[in-house]
């Protein structure tokens, strides 16, 4: 059985499958309760302590690197307009191919404007519950599996969501980001 498969037949119901959010972080269980009101189906899964890396979500998670999703901030240089990009972990952004699509040069945001923005630090970054509306641009080749792992707004928590539902659930434009 290949890691798309064991990933595609998770149980999307949070109640019975995955871990238990009363031991997720208010953050986390902020995100949690968004999803669960816009009828988002996920799996959680609470990883050890520590900074995880991709490649540690991946093994935690039983799938291939592919699988896991960045978000990243990034703002327009002259507008300062922000968007947040969900791209595979083993995307390459490609600076100015995304600055072509959005009509002008990006930078990536700092930490401190991040979170005062999403309400979530850098690398706990949920696609959705932002303290104030992002365009969202959401990576093509996400598009190629059933489902994705996500920063669930904490540095130990995840979710698995089917990725069509994702994209819909965030208005996000699906776009080229390599």
């Amino acid at each position: 059985m290949s890691a798309a498969q064991k990933i595609d037949s998770l149980s999307t119901d949070s109640t019975s499958a995955g871990a238990d959010p009363a031991n997720a972080s208010v953050a986390t269980r902020r995100v949690l309760d968004m999803m669960t009101r816009t009828g988002v189906p996920f799996f959680l899964k609470l990883l050890p302590e520590g900074a995880p890396t991709p490649e540690t979500i991946a093994e935690l998670c039983d799938c291939d690197l592919d699988f896991i999703v960045q978000s990243n901030v990034f703002r327009g240089k002259t507008t300062k307009k922000p968007f947040l990009l969900l791209s595979s972990s083993t995307t390459k952004l490609n600076d100015k191919t995304i600055g072509i699509i959005v009509g002008e040069n990006l930078q990536r945001a700092d930490a401190d404007f991040t979170l005062r923005l999403t309400g979530y630090p850098v690398g706990s970054i949920p696609p959705l519950c932002h303290l104030n509306r992002i365009p969202v641009m959401m990576d093509s080749a996400l598009m190629r599996f059933p489902r994705v792992w996500c920063p669930a707004g904490a540095p130990n928590a995840i979710v698995s969501i089917p990725t069509l539902v994702l994209a819909r659930a965030v208005s996000a434009r699906v776009v080229r980001l390599d």
